[in-house]
């Protein structure tokens, strides 16, 4: 059997800067304990404010209205071929989108689903970020970004799709082995 990296967890370590995934130590996402010891070295000043400026980005990135159940068979079709997401952590959403496309075997399978590899990473980060900061609203003092409202509501208003790509991400909910 396959170990998939859960493709939720994938999404928001390329959205959250590991300043703040250290803030978080030992919380749960995507139904995993996280290890504060574990935690890659503290991004430089630069680079976190090149996280945060992707996170915007991705918090800002307008979800098509079929995005839920487009994504959800897109992600069962990744895991159907046993294409593991990239491990990118501390890297921008553009170094991300790259090291997306060039894995093999994966932009078939985007593109037979209507997606680019930049609409693939763009709009699971969106929908991981958004998900994330409906689920557990962060502090003020925290400086997450705000949603896209219309993400929210896409969210909000399908919660049966919402779900159902949660757990193809692997995320709460999650059924079947991975």
């Amino acid at each position: 059997m396959n170990r998939h990296v859960p493709f939720l967890a994938a999404a928001l370590a390329a959205a959250i800067p590991a300043a703040a995934m250290a803030q978080m130590g030992g919380q749960q996402m995507g139904g995993q304990q996280t290890a504060p010891q574990q935690m890659p070295p503290q991004p430089t000043a630069a680079q976190q404010a090149a996280f945060q400026r992707d996170m915007q980005a991705a918090a800002r990135y307008p979800l098509p209205a079929d995005f839920l159940p487009r994504m959800t068979d897109t992600i069962r079709a990744i895991q159907a071929a046993g294409i593991n997401p990239p491990n990118a952590p501390n890297l921008s959403l553009d170094e991300t989108i790259a090291r997306t496309a060039a894995i093999p075997g994966l932009q078939p399978i985007l593109s037979a689903h209507g997606f680019t590899p930049r609409d693939f990473v763009l709009g699971i980060t969106a929908f991981g970020l958004t998900q994330a900061l409906i689920q557990q609203p962060p502090p003020p003092e925290a400086h997450a970004p705000t949603p896209n409202p219309a993400n929210v509501a896409l969210i909000r208003n399908n919660p049966q799709q919402a779900q159902a790509l949660m757990q193809a991400m692997g995320g709460p909910g999650q059924q079947g082995g991975q």
